[in-house]
């Protein structure tokens, strides 16, 4: 068998990631590819029509395993609320990436996505799909309204700040426990309902 036929196209995905999170978009290339995967460039055509199409599998293969595969491995009876967001948090965080460039992998995606529509429009489906989740458990542990899309819209700001400073050794690690019971916690408006004094009527003057 030859060696276009051995390697699938999840292997010039992943070689593309690598480029892509140690020298920039730019560098997904195919002559770079090739020399990277030690292949002739009649390998890469086997598998892809064109550069574009490499970009667009990797865009949505990106999509695919630190999204839909993450959401869809929430769908669990047995966790609680706060389970599945501290859950969430840590599996996007830590998604398996060690063969698609590493804990930088996000970070070089939305770098990319910033000088690229294609790109940016899968990016925005993303973070669309990941809040939508997000705002619907927070409405399932309780919160309505504008609070639940405003407390899910938080996690998911404080998710993808993490995410952005992935490898800053001087960091602490944070407690993400405490941080989703915070947000799981009513606002004190929420959960001590104000009534207002009720305004004593009129006395009439008889004459």
């Amino acid at each position: 068998m030859s060696t276009k036929q051995t390697l699938t196209p999840e292997d010039w995905i992943k070689a593309a990631f690598k480029l892509l999170t140690s020298s920039g978009p730019k560098a997904i290339r195919v002559d770079f590819l090739c020399k990277e995967l030690g292949v002739t460039k009649g390998s890469f055509y086997w598998h892809f029509a064109d550069l574009a199409a490499l970009r667009a599998a990797m865009v949505e293969h990106w999509r695919r395993i630190t999204t839909s595969d993450v959401i869809a491995s929430m769908v669990s009876p047995e966790l609680t609320p706060r389970d599945l967001f501290i859950r969430f948090i840590e599996d996007i965080l830590h998604v398996p990436t060690r063969d698609y460039g590493g804990p930088m992998t996000e970070v070089a995606v939305r770098h990319w996505a910033a000088g690229d529509e294609a790109v940016q429009n899968v990016v925005r489906d993303a973070d669309t799909e990941r809040l939508a989740f997000l705002t619907l458990q927070m409405r399932g542990s309780g919160l309505t309204g504008p609070e639940a899309r405003s407390r899910a819209t938080l996690i998911y700001a404080t998710l993808v700040g993490l995410k952005q400073l992935t490898g800053e050794p001087a960091l602490p690690r944070m407690d993400i426990p405490g941080f989703v019971d915070a947000m799981l916690r009513p606002s004190p408006a929420a959960a001590t309902p104000v009534i207002p004094e009720r305004i004593p009527e009129p006395e009439l003057e008889i004459q």
